[in-house]
């Protein structure tokens, strides 16, 4: 990925994790009523798009859905815990497999970003 568009990339990502905001009362989780809203979405693809950074893109991921999540709000900002499905980009067929992800957005925008992401697994009973 060339250096301008991963600026572009991530300042955009960034306007729009700051001006989300948890509709939840502080220090409580809260669970996410629309996940297909554009905020919780960017924030899903603000988590794929830093795994496959991570990962120097060996095997990069595309954001399929966002299944679930809840929002944790704390007094410096807002946590996002989601369910989401991701499949290989090189594969427009998969429905993708289920993954965890947390991040974490701070409402002066000074600090934040990728808590982890990591595969769900599924329960084989």
């Amino acid at each position: 990925m060339k250096p301008v568009t991963f600026l572009v990339a991530i300042t955009t990502i960034a306007v729009v994790l700051s001006t989300a905001r948890a509709t939840s009362s502080s220090g409580t989780w809260q669970r996410i009523k629309n996940p297909n809203d554009f905020r919780i979405r960017m924030v899903a693809e603000y988590a794929v798009f830093m795994h496959n950074f991570k990962t120097e893109f060996k095997h990069p991921l595309r954001l399929v859905s966002v299944d679930r999540g809840s929002i944790h709000q704390f007094k410096g900002g807002v946590i996002y815990t989601l369910i989401v499905s991701a499949a290989p980009v090189d594969n427009l067929s998969s429905k993708g497999s289920l993954y965890q992800t947390a991040v974490r957005v701070s409402l002066d925008r000074t600090a934040g970003g990728l808590m982890y992401f990591m595969p769900v697994i599924q329960d084989l009973n």
